[in-house]
């Protein structure tokens, strides 16, 4: 349970980086918002009992993790580099 609770919690603060797009002035980065990851964590740790399936629902949520922060770094990078290039020629 202890890892349902673990995955649940990175979901939850992978919301920092959409949060950190609008308050940038990006509102697409609320596209990237981590709905599944967070649905899926929320599904493992309502199907406690069964071990199978919390397992199952973990796997899914840390892949979710996973590809969510790979793909926000594809989005974050471009973004820092343009902020840094307007900062320097400013």
């Amino acid at each position: 349970m202890g890892g349902a609770v673990a995955a649940l919690v990175v979901a939850v603060l992978t919301l920092a980086i959409p949060a950190l797009g609008v308050s940038l002035g990006l509102w697409f980065f609320l596209l990237l918002t981590n709905i599944p990851g967070i649905g899926l964590g929320v599904t493992a740790l309502a199907k406690v009992p069964d071990t199978a399936e919390v397992e199952r629902f973990l796997r899914y949520t840390w892949a979710c993790n996973l590809a969510y922060v790979a793909m926000s770094v594809v989005f974050l990078v471009p973004v820092l580099v343009l902020v840094a290039v307007t900062a320097y020629y400013s």
